[in-house]
């Protein structure tokens, strides 16, 4: 069995930040199971170069780290349309109980990856839109309009027929 030699520094960093990556990748795929296999995947991939990388803020590089994992997967399993009709998704009753709202997370999954990353990095994480460029590798400009169009989206989706805001 292969013993673990992180660094001490990392272990507590993951420690430390574990459950608000796992919220992170939940919010950014709108499914627990795949956020789990993000969250390790990005563990497992800035633990190799830890040593090397070193970052000033290990939180920031570990929250970069999930997005743009979140943002690959999302880009590999876009639907293609088929002349199949696919099975219905299993849908999880349980899963987000402490967030219990089903129809932002519908809302949520419609928008693109880099749209939907922008508003769960500015609107959950809490950062500043240089953050988020630095984070997902474009410019503060492209940030803000990502923004824009994500939250223009999510509004028109909530509007019924008639115009009015449902909730």
């Amino acid at each position: 069995m292969a013993s673990w030699a992180a660094d001490a520094r990392y272990t507590e960093l993951v420690h430390a930040h574990g459950r608000s990556l796992l919220h992170l990748a939940i919010l950014l795929t709108g499914n627990q199971h795949d956020a789990e296999d993000i969250v390790q995947d990005a563990l497992i991939a800035v633990a190799k170069s830890w040593s090397i990388t070193r970052p000033r803020s290990g939180a920031a590089y570990l929250r970069r780290a999930v997005a743009n994992r979140a943002i690959d997967v999302g880009r590999a399993r876009r639907e293609v349309p088929t002349d199949d009709i696919p099975d219905a998704p299993y849908v999880d009753d349980g899963l987000l109980k402490y967030e219990n709202n089903q129809r932002f997370f519908a809302l949520l999954s419609t928008l693109p990856e880099r749209q939907r990353a922008t508003l769960v990095l500015r609107y959950h994480a809490d950062l500043d839109d240089r953050e988020i460029a630095r984070m997902l590798g474009v410019s503060v400009t492209t940030v803000r309009s990502q923004a824009q169009h994500g939250l223009a989206k999510l509004r028109e989706a909530q509007l019924d027929p008639t115009g009015r805001t449902t909730r």
